[in-house]
């Protein structure tokens, strides 16, 4: 088992004038396998990012806290709310905007940035949705590459999971391909993996392992992100 460990003051912290941000890789500069951006964002009322273009990325939401409008060039339009995880296959080219869809209350979602398995496919939107209790002291799986369990679809060999646990429960996450690696972030409270401990804002990536224990110091909610540690098509 091995681990890469990016603990809160290991991420490059950024203060706006209308977002506050934590980043844990720079795309196409640093990466864990094929993940390579993970952005913790917090948006006040009524701001966002305009339109801009992406191409040939797997661009994820999950949603902690408020509300998100999105609006792209292939018509797609609508808002994702906390307990949601949308996808986007950005393939050929889209342009697309995110706001924060109140005016008034903070935004908070993170962002994650994973390669694609296959390069220059049609652009699209996909959302998972969930309730709190099916998090709970479990690890709930909302995006696979083969939509398993209904969940939403993604052009990589990745899985997105999220999870509930409370104050010394113990789950296993289990590898879902061989190969793959898991990058467990800590959203809040306090978990313990093996010889680290993770309060709010740390993360550990562990591969070259089919199983991973994760047990909580107090009640924790967490993301798993598990993606081929092997990187595949070059960008």
């Amino acid at each position: 088992m091995k681990f890469l460990n990016r603990p809160n003051q290991e991420r490059m912290h950024k203060q706006d004038a209308w977002k506050t941000s934590a980043y844990a890789f720079v795309p196409y500069q640093t990466h864990f396998g094929e993940l390579c951006g993970f952005a913790d964002d917090i948006v006040n009322g009524g701001e966002g990012f305009g339109m801009h273009p992406h191409q040939n990325m797997e661009i994820s939401t999950i949603v902690v806290a408020g509300s998100q409008a999105h609006k792209d060039n292939t018509g797609s339009e609508g808002i994702i709310n906390e307990n949601s995880v949308q996808t986007m296959s950005a393939g050929v080219g889209i342009v697309h905007s995110e706001f924060n869809a109140s005016k008034t209350e903070p935004f908070h979602s993170y962002q994650i940035w994973v390669y694609p398995k296959t390069m220059d496919v049609r652009p699209r939107h996909e959302k998972f949705l969930y309730t709190p209790d099916d998090k709970k002291n479990k690890i709930l799986l909302t995006l696979s590459p083969d939509k398993r369990n209904n969940t939403a679809l993604i052009n990589q060999d990745a899985f997105f999971s999220v999870s509930h646990i409370e104050k010394e429960v113990a789950v296993d996450y289990k590898m879902n391909l061989s190969g793959n690696g898991v990058y467990i972030h800590c959203v809040s409270g306090t978990i313990s993996i093996d010889n680290f401990t993770l309060n709010e804002g740390d993360a550990l990536g562990v591969y070259e392992t089919d199983k991973v224990t994760v047990t909580s110091v107090n009640d924790a909610e967490l993301i798993f992100v598990e993606v081929p540690m092997k990187r595949g098509v070059k960008i």
